[in-house]
C-alpha cells in the first residue's frame, strides 16, 4: 500500500462548528520529541512489530479501512472519532477513543479554601490547560464561592504562572481561537484576570478565569484546551452533581471535600472515567485512563489497557 508523506492526520481535522474547533486547532501539529522511534527499539522488538507511518488524512483513512488492521486506537477531536467510527464500522473494527474531556472539579464549604484553589490553580494551567483532564469547570458552593474565586484568581496570576512553568499554546492558529472564544463571552460573563494574549513572540497567553458563567454557555458545554478556567456556584449537593454532568464529555472529574460520605457519593454519581478526590491530575500505571460519552471508550493504563490490545481465544482439544 503506497502512503503519501504530509504533515496532517486524520485526528486533526479541525470541525467547522466552534466546539470543535479548539481541541483540534490544538492538535494539528505533533513534534515527534527525539526523532522515529525505530532505532530506539531495534534492539527490544522483532522487525516489524512497530512501523511508524507518516502522511496526512488519506494516510489515515487509508490505514483505516485497510483489511489488516483490527484495532485503531485514536487520541483527538469527537468528530475525529466520529468520523473513524463510521469508516471502522464497515470492517468491523475495533476502536479505542480518546476523545478530549471538560473536567469538572467540585469544591464544597468544608476545605481550606487557599490551600483548595493553589492545588487546582497548579494543574489546572499545566501546559498552558492543553490537557485533557484539565480542570476547567470549577463549581463551588456558593457559602465560599467569593473567597474561593479571590483565592483562585490570585493563584493564576502568581509569577510561577507567567513564567517558564506556565509554557505556550501549541501554535498561533490555537492562541487565535481562545482570543476568538473569550471574544464570544456572552455579557453575563466576568473575566476575573487574565484574556489576553501576552505581548511579543511565541504563542503565549494569560492564566485566565472567568466567572458568571451559565451552564448553557459554551465555554462551560465545549472543551477550551487552553488556560482558560471558568467558576460557577451551587447551592446543594445534589446541583453540583447535576452541573458536573451536564456535559457530552465524561473523562475525568475532581471532588474537593472533607466528608467521606460526601465523596463516596460522588464517586458513584460523576459519570466519568476518572474521579480525583482532593487531588487532581494524579495518574498510576497501575489505574485505568479512560471515559465514557463524548470522551471515548478504551482505557489506557493497567491492565485493561492492556487487555484492550488484546482477544480471547477458546481453544478446547
Amino acid at each position: 500500500m503506497e502512503l503519501p508523506p504530509d504533515d496532517g492526520g486524520l485526528e486533526d481535522r479541525p470541525g467547522d462548528r466552534g466546539r470543535e474547533h479548539h481541541r483540534a486547532q490544538a492538535g494539528r501539529h505533533h513534534p515527534l520529541l527525539g526523532g522515529p522511534p525505530g532505532p530506539h527499539t531495534a534492539g527490544h522488538l522483532p522487525p516489524g512489530v512497530l512501523n511508524v507511518v507518516c502522511g496526512d488524512r488519506d494516510t489515515g483513512r487509508a490505514l483505516t479501512a485497510h483489511r489488516d488492521v483490527a484495532l485503531i486506537a485514536v487520541t483527538g477531536s469527537v468528530r475525529a472519532g466520529q468520523e473513524i467510527g463510521a469508516a471502522a464500522a464497515a470492517g468491523l473494527k475495533r476502536l479505542h477513543l480518546e476523545l478530549g474531556g471538560n473536567a469538572p472539579v467540585i469544591v464544597h464549604d468544608d476545605v481550606d479554601v487557599e490551600a483548595a484553589a493553589a492545588a487546582i490553580a497548579q494543574v489546572g494551567y499545566y501546559n498552558a490547560g492543553q490537557d485533557c483532564t484539565a480542570p476547567s469547570r470549577l463549581l463551588v458552593h456558593e457559602r465560599v464561592h467569593d473567597a474561593f474565586l479571590a483565592a483562585f484568581a490570585a493563584a493564576t496570576a502568581a509569577p510561577a504562572y507567567r513564567e517558564a512553568t506556565y509554557g505556550h499554546l501549541n501554535s498561533a492558529a490555537q492562541l487565535a481561537s481562545v482570543e476568538d472564544l473569550l471574544s464570544r463571552l456572552p455579557s453575563h460573563a466576568e473575566i476575573v484576570t487574565g484574556g489576553e494574549a501576552v505581548p511579543g513572540p511565541g504563542f503565549f497567553h494569560r492564566a485566565t478565569v472567568v466567572a458568571g458563567v451559565r451552564q448553557e454557555d459554551e465555554i462551560v458545554q465545549e472543551e477550551t484546551f487552553a488556560p482558560v478556567v471558568t467558576v460557577q456556584p451551587f447551592r446543594t449537593e445534589e446541583e453540583s452533581l447535576h452541573l458536573a454532568n451536564d456535559v457530552r464529555f465524561g473523562l475525568a472529574a475532581g471532588l474537593w471535600t472533607a466528608n467521606h460520605d460526601r465523596a463516596m457519593r460522588a464517586t458513584r454519581a460523576l459519570r466519568t472515567g476518572i474521579v480525583w478526590v482532593n487531588t487532581h491530575g494524579t495518574t498510576v500505571s497501575e489505574m485505568p485512563h479512560g471515559g465514557v460519552a463524548h470522551s471515548g471508550y478504551g482505557s489506557d493504563l493497567s491492565l485493561a489497557g492492556l487487555l484492550d490490545y488484546t482477544r480471547p481465544k477458546h481453544v478446547m482439544l
